[in-house]
């Protein structure tokens, strides 16, 4: 982290109707012998008191690398921009500005992805909310914590994304489709969106898309990449078919 040496690869969120992809979510990439994964960085980060130095680094390098693939033509360049923000931790007022200075253009495509590792802090909440992020909030891994239901009212976000250990095997499981049903039916009486984290079956998809969920990430659909690659065929196929049943 001194060193500010963390990548950042890329997934895409494909919309349920249309199968376009309407947003990328950037994800820590780790490749070390010792760290194994972005939890792992976060567990450091927190026992070294770096959790502030995490986010900084997160939202500089995830919004760099994204702008980055826009001036290659990689991307569209209109898509969303879901940034993972830890809910205890904000940015200083200048690294605010500096922000806002350098990535002015992409300000309003940014979605702050609250976790749910950290205790939600209403003064961290409201900072990066009048900060200049003139984005929406979405919700992480709704379902897997015990505070989903106390993070959900105290956020109103504009997205919730249903964890991947509720999408797994839902297509199985009658209780985890109650779940996504009642969560759906929530949302969309207050204006608010679905994503369903996590998709890696043909059955999953089928499942969710008839749950009615408003947008789509996992593996089956496509992989994070340095480069954001093409929605899987196979998938897209799924998606047509629903919108015309």
């Amino acid at each position: 982290m001194k060193r500010e040496d963390i990548a950042y690869y890329y997934q895409p969120i494909v919309s349920a109707v249309t199968g376009k992809i309407r947003a990328l979510e950037a994800l820590m990439h780790v490749e070390m012998s010792m760290l194994k994964s972005s939890e792992d960085v976060l567990r450091l980060a927190k026992e070294e008191k770096c959790l502030h130095d995490l986010e900084r680094i997160t939202f500089f390098c995830a919004a760099e690398g994204y702008c980055r693939l826009r001036a290659n033509g990689k991307v569209r360049g209109d898509e969303l921009l879901f940034v993972n923000s830890i809910a205890s931790e904000y940015m200083t007022d200048e690294e605010c500005r500096e922000f806002r200075q350098r990535y002015l253009d992409i300000r309003s495509q940014l979605v702050l992805e609250i976790t749910e590792q950290e205790l939600l802090s209403k003064e961290a909440l409201e900072r990066k909310t009048t900060k200049g992020f003139l984005g929406a909030v979405a919700l992480d891994d709704y379902g897997s914590g015990y505070n989903s239901e106390k993070s959900l009212l105290a956020l109103s976000p504009k997205y919730i994304k249903v964890d991947m250990v509720i999408i797994r095997d839902i297509d199985t499981d009658i209780d985890k489709q109650q779940i996504v049903a009642n969560i759906v039916k929530y949302a969309h009486q207050r204006g608010m969106y679905i994503v369903a984290e996590g998709v890696e079956t043909a059955e999953e998809l089928k499942k969710v898309l008839e749950l009615e969920v408003d947008l789509l990430q996992g593996y089956y659909l496509s992989r994070p990449a340095a480069t954001p690659g093409a929605i899987n065929p196979d998938a897209l196929k799924i998606i047509e078919e629903n919108r015309k049943r």
